[in-house]
């Protein structure tokens, strides 16, 4: 014959188990959880899982809701090691925003070196053309096989070169 299931609240007896058990089953928890949620709260959140299981014999109500402690720390637990993987996942962090201003003066001024780069090159070149193109800077350190500094480098060596070269032709 099958355990008949309960849908009435349970009677005196198991709270009053309940309070019996209550001082043992916050030491379990406080020793269990090890500060991920508060020996209160999880004892009181077994004690409703306890209330909700209606077949539940009070001899068996001591070992049901130690178990119900332990998974409770447990899948705080693994909550708190699933978020803290994804909020660090490099994949999953927003790219770094750049500044929209900053980018239309790179742009400006690859237009403007373009136009002098007729002497440059072919590396030059091809870095001018990534910066008139709008690829982002780590795209552009990317496709050339560098760093960012070392990008930044290059357009600051570039830089230097044409200045140079627009004054001695003036």
């Amino acid at each position: 014959m099958a355990k008949k299931r309960y849908s009435q609240a349970p009677d005196d007896s198991y709270w009053q188990e309940c309070v019996r058990l209550r001082p043992s089953l916050l030491r379990i928890a406080a020793w269990r959880c090890q500060g991920l949620l508060d020996p209160e709260d999880i004892v009181q959140e077994a004690f409703l899982r306890g209330a909700e299981a209606g077949h539940l014999e009070l001899r068996w109500l001591r070992p049901f809701l130690i178990t119900v402690i332990f998974r409770l720390c447990v899948d705080e637990a693994r909550r708190r090691a699933v978020v803290e993987r994804l909020g660090s996942h490099r994949r999953l962090l927003p790219p770094p925003a750049e500044d929209p201003a900053e980018t239309a003066c790179d742009r400006a001024e690859a237009r403007w070196l373009a136009v002098r780069s007729k002497d440059l090159s072919p590396s030059d070149r091809r870095l001018l053309s990534l910066l008139t193109s709008g690829c982002a800077r780590k795209e552009i350190a990317d496709e050339l096989g560098t760093t960012q500094q070392g990008m930044y480098s290059a357009v600051h060596r570039l830089r230097r070169r044409i200045s140079l070269a627009g004054s001695r032709r003036t």
